[in-house]
């Protein structure tokens, strides 16, 4: 084998700088630049919004929100049930600014004979009754899994009551066509940004016009209109947050676990201190007014403070600290609760409102019954009368079909959202690994502590195992507060702060995905080539 040559000098490459992602910065991509969306959904997402780029129509102006006007026929009601439903989500993560709207007393200022207040009434006497679980509850009080479990389980009942209609039966197959206008969750495709135009659906014509010059009855109308989709906007705001803290019940009921199972670092710190723990590794209680603080923050507060009440109740030692796998496990919990409300909020509006116009029996049938609900314009009817009560409809075995299948591909795609977004999309394991490692933790001066235990698994018997001189080594990683765990994930993980607006967004994307698809494989059909 020849050797290289000593007096041959070695040139180092030049380094090519790496160019900017063409998706901009971002909170995928800023702060080092680790996150760069490089998914397939984005790719695809980008060749669609090319392809309306190649047709003559401008995209720069609105860029992704392009692809509403791609809709073609009646997929643009899945857009606006996915509008409204985000519009829902951000006041709850506190993230929209209602200017008053959403308030205790709002529901009373939009009063209308259209929604039914019983159900709003419903879901308040239910939080009512739920906190009243938590009366005479003490700083000190602990809570074993049997008494855990029996407060949950009267919660969830309590709740489920308050929640009309109750959905919290998976096995229950929806009706097709059916429709309740009283149903706040009726109105979702109505709700639209502050800053849009608002459009009246009986008249056909836009707010641009002067108020002054149309017609005292229209006016009416529009007035009438606006409050019942501002009291169905307060309502359905209640009962959200009345199924959020139903699901925050389910979720301490099915993770009992995650909440009191002993780190493998606390094991260890306790052999150290000859500290005696369970024989299970399990504590045997959990703070009952930690559960309480859980079940206030999803009651009226944001998602930062769901993170931090679930950071409160995994902290059992109270003194701020938590290992990593402990942050990892509260993160998890903030939005398994989010998952399960929203699923529930799909549901229920699929038990309330039809899907598609055939669910009422037709577009024609729909434009009689003036469902203005629905996205369905009066046409040249003026003096169509706001329904206050339709009729469910005799669907057809064909048209029954079409809409309960439309029905399940809406909550396909849901579910798998909701399966996958945070865990692949937003990459939340990788993020939260980063941000322990980038936290200035004050604990053992942010440095491995290396120490030498007894090898027995008994503390009790240290003793003994020292005589022998069996000893392991062991590593002890620094805990985290939750302000240093804050400092770091407002920059890294910026999607903790709008949790349900996070999930709600992907899902318009996979929508967008599906729709535009569609469009393309009908292209390929067209031209001979078939879909690929």
């Amino acid at each position: 084998m020849a050797r290289s040559n000593p007096n041959t000098k070695t040139t180092t490459p030049a380094v090519t700088p790496k160019p900017i992602s063409p998706f901009g910065v971002d909170s995928n991509n800023s702060g080092g630049g680790i996150w760069e969306q490089t998914s397939t959904k984005k790719t695809k997402l980008n060749e669609l919004l090319t392809e309306l780029n190649e047709r003559g129509i401008d995209t720069g102006s609105k860029g992704m929100e392009t692809l509403d006007e791609a809709a073609v026929g009646e997929e643009g009601l899945d857009l606006d049930l996915v509008d409204g439903m985000k519009i829902l989500v951000k006041i709850v993560d506190g993230s929209e600014d209602n200017g008053g709207i959403i308030s205790e007393d709002a529901s009373s200022q939009y009063e209308n004979q259209v929604i039914n207040t019983n159900i709003e009434q419903a879901a308040k006497q239910a939080t009512t009754r739920l906190f009243k679980l938590f009366e005479n509850t003490t700083e000190e009080e602990e809570w074993t899994k049997d008494i855990l479990e029996s407060k949950m389980n009267e919660a969830i009942r309590i709740l489920s009551e308050g929640c009309v209609p109750d959905v919290s039966d998976k096995k229950k197959k929806p009706v097709a066509g059916s429709l309740d206008v009283s149903h706040p969750f009726c109105y979702l495709r109505q709700f639209v940004a502050s800053d849009a135009t608002v459009v009246d659906n009986v008249s056909g014509n836009g707010s641009g016009a002067n108020d002054d010059d149309l017609d005292p009855s229209i006016q009416q109308q529009i007035e009438t209109l606006n409050n019942i989709t501002t009291h169905a906007l307060t309502s359905s705001t209640i009962l959200y947050r009345t199924l959020l803290l139903r699901a925050t019940a389910q979720t301490l009921l099915n993770n009992w676990d995650q909440l009191t199972t002993i780190t493998s670092g606390d094991i260890d710190r306790a052999a150290i201190s000859k500290t005696e723990l369970p024989s299970s590794s399990q504590r045997a209680t959990i703070n009952a007014k930690s559960i309480q603080n859980v079940f206030e923050a999803y009651a009226h507060n944001s998602p930062q403070d769901w993170v931090q009440s679930w950071w409160k109740l995994i902290d059992a030692d109270k003194d701020g600290l938590i290992d990593q796998e402990e942050m990892n496990n509260c993160v998890d919990l903030s939005i398994e609760p989010v998952h399960l409300a929203l699923g529930d909020v799909f549901d229920m509006t699929l038990e309330v409102c039809p899907v598609r116009t055939i669910g009422l029996g037709g577009e024609e049938e729909a434009r009689k019954k003036n469902a203005w609900f629905l996205g369905v314009d009066a046409g040249d009817n003026e003096d169509a009368e706001i329904p206050t009560n339709i009729p469910p409809v005799k669907l057809s075995w064909r048209n029954r079909r079409k809409e309960l299948k439309q029905q399940k591909i809406l909550t396909k795609t849901f579910q798998a959202t909701i399966a996958r977004h945070f865990r692949d999309q937003a990459e939340a394991p990788h993020r939260l690994r980063c941000i322990y490692a980038w936290a200035e933790k004050a604990h053992q001066d942010n440095k491995l502590d290396s120490v030498l235990v007894d090898a027995s698994e008994d503390w009790g018997s240290g003793a003994a195992s020292a005589v022998m001189g069996r000893k392991r080594y062991v590593e002890l990683e620094p805990k985290i507060s939750y302000s240093e765990f804050r400092e770091v994930q407002k920059k890294t993980f910026p999607h903790l702060d709008r949790i349900g607006e996070e999930i709600i967004t992907s899902f318009k994307e996979d929508l967008w995905l599906l729709q535009g698809s569609k469009r393309q494989n009908k292209e390929l059909k067209r031209d001979g080539k078939g879909a690929p």
